[in-house]
């Protein structure tokens, strides 16, 4: 992404470059924590360990994702990219939340039944 600011800057692309340049920072968010929650379990640290940092990489990628479709608010690929990063940073947020432990509320009275 470094790269692609740079030559944004030489094709005086400054919009593009700065809507790049703010994909940096949640990109190497995610990363870390992805590299945080594969060091949990190479050191066998608790699955709720595990579980936390897969949170956090959830939110990271739900950051990128927004910024992702903001590259070129004009096509239909963004779009669907970005929302394919939402929905999969969002199952990751779920996943990591029940490897943390935490309790999915269940629904009350019989919001459940359908029609």
């Amino acid at each position: 992404l470094s790269r692609a600011v740079a030559e944004s800057e030489v094709d005086e692309e400054y919009e593009l470059m700065g809507r790049i340049g703010e994909m940096i920072e949640p990109t190497k968010r995610a990363a870390a924590c992805l590299e945080e929650a594969g060091a949990a379990i190479m050191q066998r640290e608790s699955v709720e360990a595990v579980g936390r940092h897969l949170v956090s990489c959830g939110e990271a990628l739900e950051a990128l994702s927004s910024r992702v479709g903001a590259l070129d608010p004009g096509k239909e690929e963004g779009k669907s990219s970005s929302q394919r990063m939402m929905y999969a940073s969002q199952q990751m947020i779920v996943a990591g939340k029940e490897l943390a432990g935490e309790k999915k509320e269940k629904p009350k009275g019989k919001s459940w039944i359908k029609g």
